[in-house]
């Protein structure tokens, strides 16, 4: 039902959400935003992996439409879900280590969907994506799917003595059954006609701990080694050079994960089912970043931007909407343009401010004029140096622009990472993604008659992006945020201490 009273931002606000309830019906709608943390496309058997890891998103995606050159905005989980939630890219939204918090004056998933009239509901079962961040504005439930207590659940005394041992159960818990089984209960309890549903599913993040039966499906019977799944950033377990059996058997354990997850969001479906709700269900199902199986020399994430870190699985499913089934879309894309879709697809106001753009024009057969999808990471060094590292990539027709560069900060500057650009530190290379997925030849220095132009045309495309992005930037005026507005050094210390808050260094690859 629409809101009684017109939400906080005005009356031309609630006009334009009357008149857009009024033309939808302002029927039943439950829409579902799925976040696989740590997810590769090609691990998927929704998306042609050969190994039967997923098949109840097989499914979604046989009745719905799949997205193939899917990016995220980060290769890691803070960054890219608050892209997620607000349809902006890091460099707008601000929020691209871990001591910040998402300004006021951007809106996220959950007030916009509060404000269009919907129940809002929802589960996290990783570090990254709570409450604290953000996360949780406009949400009338936002909770841990998770037995144990986070960080942010603690009392700033409780942080200091068990920041470890909570980042330590964070990995080490298995959570996606609690999400699921909390999703059920919002659901059955729910009174509301429209409802949204935030699910995220931390499991396929290492430690890999699947049940055992699952385990044994995917893993080798005669392998004798010492990858269980756990330990395996702590004791140096995976390197480069590591044996062939041992990093297969990384790889199963990691696959067996995914069947975990995808199985626990096969009960979802299945309530879907005998509540008769199906055909009145959008679903999305993505990811946060992918992850490095030692195709650079690295294991996990949050370690460059290399396309098996920002590939990303994206599923839209709503047959009852009008979402064409088994279409599978070769259009780049990126984590912002999910806010905006799942705006039209509810029959909400265009949000103003978004970033992203909605697909569903793509999804009615027509067509989007393509635009350059953007990433960025920050490295902040384990002493502090006076400066962080920012790696930024852009794609855009199958080239990949991706730039490294030194910018003056120090922690003494609060949230202020905006400081002047060292001079001579800038770095930048191009990749055709097409012919060289692994991004292995620079080609920004190619004097191929045929390279030539698309080269400019990348770097073009380049500049123009994040001219775009210090545009949009310059139009928010801060609002401060009621939780964490600046750096607590504390925490940044606990952070640095326990190897978050940097990166490998000035060699960190694509």
């Amino acid at each position: 039902m629409a809101a009684e009273h017109p939400p906080r931002r005005g009356l031309l606000r609630w006009l334009l959400l009357s008149a857009a309830l009024a033309a939808c019906g302002d029927g039943e709608l439950t829409v579902i935003v799925i976040s696989l943390d740590t997810t590769r496309p090609d691990h998927l058997s929704a998306f042609d992996c050969d190994r039967p890891t997923t098949p109840n998103l097989e499914r979604l995606a046989r009745e719905g439409t799949r997205f193939d050159q899917a990016r995220s905005t980060s290769s890691w989980t803070l960054p890219s879900h608050m892209s997620l939630f607000t349809g902006l890219p890091p460099g707008v939204h601000d929020v691209n280590i871990d001591f910040q918090v998402l300004d006021r004056s951007r809106r996220t998933l959950g007030e916009v969907f509060k404000d269009g009239g919907f129940k809002t509901h929802g589960i996290f079962s990783g570090p990254y994506v709570h409450g604290h961040y953000g996360f949780a504005r406009g949400f009338d439930y936002y909770e841990r799917g998770t037995q144990d207590p986070m960080l942010f659940d603690l009392t700033a005394g409780q942080r200091s003595t068990q920041a470890g041992l909570r980042e330590h159960r964070s990995h080490t818990e298995v959570t996606s059954g609690m999400v699921v089984d909390r999703a059920l209960a919002l659901l059955r309890n729910s009174t509301a006609s429209r409802n949204l549903l935030f699910l995220h599913f931390f499991d396929p993040h290492y430690d890999y701990k699947a049940p055992r039966r699952l385990a044994r499906q995917f893993c080798d019977p005669a392998y004798v080694g010492p990858i269980t799944g756990e330990g395996l950033t702590r004791q140096g377990l995976v390197h480069a050079g590591m044996p062939e059996a041992d990093r297969r058997q990384l790889i199963d354990l990691y696959d067996a994960e995914l069947a975990w997850v995808d199985e626990n969001i096969g009960r979802l479906l299945e309530y879907l089912r005998q509540d008769d709700r199906l055909e009145r269900t959008l679903i999305v199902v993505t990811a946060d970043h992918g992850e490095e199986f030692l195709e650079h020399g690295r294991f996990g994430h949050r370690n460059g931007l290399s396309e098996q870190t920002l590939r990303v699985p994206l599923l839209l499913w709503g047959p009852g909407l009008g979402v064409p089934a088994g279409r599978v879309e070769q259009a780049e894309v990126s984590l912002c343009d999910v806010l905006p879709t799942l705006v039209d697809y509810a029959g909400l106001p265009p949000e103003p401010g978004i970033y992203g753009r909605s697909l569903r024009p793509l999804l009615a057969g027509g067509s989007l004029r393509p635009q350059p999808v953007a990433a960025a990471l920050c490295f902040f060094p384990a002493q502090p140096q006076g400066h962080y590292v920012l790696h930024r990539s852009v794609v855009l027709d199958g080239l990949k622009v991706v730039s490294r560069v030194n910018v003056q900060w120090s922690p003494q500057d609060e949230r202020n990472l905006s400081g002047p650009v060292l001079p001579g530190t800038e770095t930048l290379a191009v990749y055709d993604l097409r012919n060289d997925p692994l991004e292995t030849t620079d080609l920004s220095t190619s004097t191929d008659a045929h390279v030539v132009p698309r080269v400019k045309a990348a770097l073009s495309a380049y500049e123009a992006e994040h001219a775009r992005q210090r545009e949009v930037l310059a139009q928010y005026t801060p609002k401060g945020a009621e939780d964490g507005s600046h750096i607590d050094m504390g925490l940044y210390e606990m952070i640095q201490a326990m190897g978050y808050a940097q990166g490998p260094g000035d060699d960190a690859g694509p």
